[in-house]
């Protein structure tokens, strides 16, 4: 008899564990759900000049998860040439802006020609030149992010 109360005991020990700890016993818990990403709220203006094989980024802070989107609005105060630079964005690194999420070779344009999802943080937008210009020239980017 104590064998068989043991056993029940056993049983409804392990009953009463599974019960108050999902995932401890066979069943596997939810996953949580990945957040969506939110619009952009803020837009920011990065202008300069580009100097002739050079590059120059600007450093922006997105406040929580959600979508950014970085365009090349003008090149020398046209939003029609036909000059390509290089557009990048990433994380700034000391006097650098590395450019691991993404760059395009692009004209301007009216639409964003990089779009990404960030986490809370500091990234950066960068213009370089690929070989494209025989003078400094101006440029203006904008970054509409959260």
């Amino acid at each position: 008899m104590k064998g068989r109360q043991r056993r029940a005991t056993r049983a409804l020990a392990l009953a009463l564990y599974c019960s108050g700890l999902a995932g401890a016993c066979g069943t596997t818990p939810p996953r949580p759900t990945a957040p969506s990403a939110v619009a952009p709220t803020s837009t920011e203006t990065f202008a300069g000049t580009l100097a002739v094989g050079g590059a120059q980024f600007y450093s922006f802070s997105v406040g929580q998860y959600g979508t950014v989107n970085i365009t090349l609005a003008s090149l020398d105060g046209s939003s029609t040439s036909t000059i390509q630079v290089s557009l990048g964005m990433g994380q700034p690194a000391a006097a650098v802006c590395t450019t691991s999420s993404g760059a395009v070779t692009t004209a301007p344009g009216t639409t964003p020609q990089l779009t990404n999802s960030f986490d809370p943080g500091v990234y950066c937008a960068q213009v370089s030149d690929v070989g494209n210009l025989s003078a400094p020239t101006k440029f203006v980017v904008t970054i509409a992010h959260p």
